[in-house]
């Protein structure tokens, strides 16, 4: 076979490098004259950083490769990166594109490099063969739109190669992701300009079926929300009043008045039955009614605490204001999200799928499994009580709807602001309607089905949510999934806000008092422009990480905690804290 060479672009070889091209079939690649301009645009910003070459086959001119060098960047992920690669179309299936990898791997490992990472679309199936063939390996990161992979130059061990920190977060070790039939987790962070994407293991335990960014998985709890937006949609319109008695609406479940949407919602009318466990996917339909009456496999849906006086979670007062939702509009709760909330945002992949249509079955995740306990085609549970736990979603789509929900919130849009306002104040124990306002300015709420667990956070005051969601509930992974998620937000929250009062964190700095004997901020000091707090609590001192949320305030890394500095104190949970 001819020797492939990678060569210099030059005024000799510029001309037919441009006219090189892929087939009509293949439009991963962007041309040859986008590439060499984007060479030229980085290298005046950073010398020697793009790197084109023509590739050929003895003399000939196959194709054309473009690589980004840094070896001095702190990220080692971002040292070699293969920009660009193509063969001609008239040169493909001659073996030039294996060799010419070789070639280009053997060049970053001659520059020295431990490790080369590249991205392509998920639907380049052809590349992606040739990429796996070289040595390349999925990392599970979907970076604008493309899938990230990564070649090893150097000897490893099997952990060496199954480790890929997304945003500094090890999330298969965190979430205990092992192989490609075990369990699997997808995982957006959308900050309104960009959308990057994870997804990992099987959708399907015991299956080769790789988590792909649009596959359905059911988001449990977070369910909810998604009722209450819809119904809030209606609030907007003066079809619903939150406020008014709807005991009318559903006499039959509601023996003493009053009971309200609102109450409902934040979990305030004193309503029993916490959740529900669903049934197998084949199980007989059962009405809301059913539901409610005790009929299916919860208790009857009753009032069993006192109105308006404790926050008590319940799922079936969430079911019972779905079936007043249903009778005051006349739609199912179904069309009414389909036309108020997915239609609007540009949804295609969410909605109260129950039970789940089969034209989307090909392409859903499996919980647990289920698959294997009860239904071999069908790994999920039905769950009639559609408002409390039965969206299907993607975690891109679900980042969608947090962001509209935050615009709608500092400016009005989707929802009115006043509404949307309405639902993230919190009526108790930081619930509003039927989402958690933690630190006052993130909206959240969790979700577990059987065999699914989903975190989906959101920024009240900028463009920023994160969604992730897992096919493999354990009250322990529940909340690694909810710190994985946390940690996300927290690092892509921290990067938008690095610059945020540089110049005075210092004078931040010092001892603390107070006059709680549990709990004392002791200390606030700082290493290579970061803030920590010594914290002294009965289990002993801690330190955290801090990080800038504004001007004078700052949120602590793996918590909900938020540190406000005045003059010569600082408050803490409306702790204040007097700098000695």
């Amino acid at each position: 076979m001819e020797t492939i060479t990678l060569r210099p672009i030059t005024d000799e070889n510029r001309e037919a490098v441009l006219a090189l091209s892929v087939r009509e079939d293949q439009p991963f690649v962007a041309p040859n004259k986008v590439s060499l301009k984007q060479a030229d645009e980085a290298n005046a910003e950073h010398p020697g950083v793009a790197r084109p070459f023509a590739i050929y086959a003895d003399e000939k001119l196959v194709g054309f490769c473009m690589l980004a060098v840094d070896l001095e960047e702190e990220d080692e992920d971002d040292r070699c990166y293969l920009w660009r690669f193509m063969i001609d179309k008239n040169e493909q299936g001659k073996g030039y594109g294996q060799a010419a990898l070789k070639e280009i791997i053997r060049y970053f490992r001659d520059l020295g490099g431990e490790r080369v990472l590249l991205s392509t679309e998920p639907e380049n199936e052809r590349g992606l063969h040739v990429y796996h063939k070289a040595g390349f390996l999925d990392t599970g990161c979907i970076d604008d739109g493309e899938a990230v992979l990564r070649l090893f130059l150097k000897k490893t061990t099997k952990k060496e190669r199954d480790t890929f920190l997304w945003y500094d977060v090890d999330v298969k070790d965190r979430l205990q992701i092992k192989g490609k039939n075990g369990y699997g987790v997808s995982i957006a962070i959308n900050d309104g300009e960009e959308l990057q994407l994870y997804c990992a293991g099987s959708g399907r335990n015991g299956e080769e079926f790789p988590v792909n960014r649009d596959m359905l998985f059911q988001a449990g709890s977070v369910s909810k929300p998604m009722f209450a937006i819809t119904l809030l949609r209606f609030v907007d319109k003066g079809k619903i009043d939150l406020d008014t008695d709807i005991s009318g609406v559903v006499p039959k479940f509601v023996k003493k008045g009053p009971v309200t949407f609102a109450a409902l919602l934040s979990h305030t009318a004193g309503y029993n039955v916490h959740g529900f466990p669903g049934y197998p996917a084949n199980h007989a339909p059962l009405s809301l009614e059913d539901v409610l009456s005790g009929k299916g496999n919860t208790p009857k849906v009753r009032q069993t605490m006192p109105y308006g006086m404790q926050h008590e979670y319940s799922g079936g007062g969430i079911t019972l204001a779905q079936l007043a939702f249903e009778r005051i509009t006349g739609m199912t709760l179904r069309e009414a999200f389909q036309k108020e909330v997915a239609e609007p945002l540009g949804l295609k992949r969410t909605g109260f799928f129950q039970p789940l249509d089969e034209e989307l079955l090909a392409n859903a995740a499996f919980g647990g499994r289920l698959a294997y306990r009860e239904d071999l085609e069908h790994g999920y549970h039905y769950y009639p009580e559609h408002a409390a736990a039965g969206l299907w979603s993607t975690p891109t789509e679900l980042t969608k709807i947090g962001l509209a929900l935050s615009r709608s919130y500092r400016r009005g849009g989707f929802l009115k602001k006043k509404t949307a306002r309405r639902m993230l104040t919190p009526v108790m124990e930081n619930y509003g309607l039927c989402v958690n306002n933690f630190r006052g300015d993130i909206g959240e709420h969790g979700g577990w089905n059987e065999g699914f667990i989903t975190e989906w956070m959101f920024s009240l005051d900028k463009d920023l949510c994160v969604a992730s969601m897992f096919n493999h509930a354990t009250d322990a992974l529940d909340w690694a999934q909810t710190y994985v998620a946390l940690e996300l937000y927290q690092t892509v929250e921290a990067a938008m806000n690095e610059d945020l009062c540089k110049r005075g964190r210092k004078s931040f700095c010092g001892k603390y008092e107070q006059n709680v004997e549990d709990f004392r901020v002791d200390e606030i000091f700082m290493e290579d422009e970061t803030l920590f707090a010594r914290v002294i609590t009965e289990e002993g001192e801690k330190v955290y990480e801090l990080y800038p949320i504004g001007k004078k305030t700052f949120g602590r890394k793996g918590g909900f905690a938020k540190i406000e500095f005045g003059d010569n104190c600082l408050v803490i949970d409306g702790i204040t804290c007097k700098k000695l």
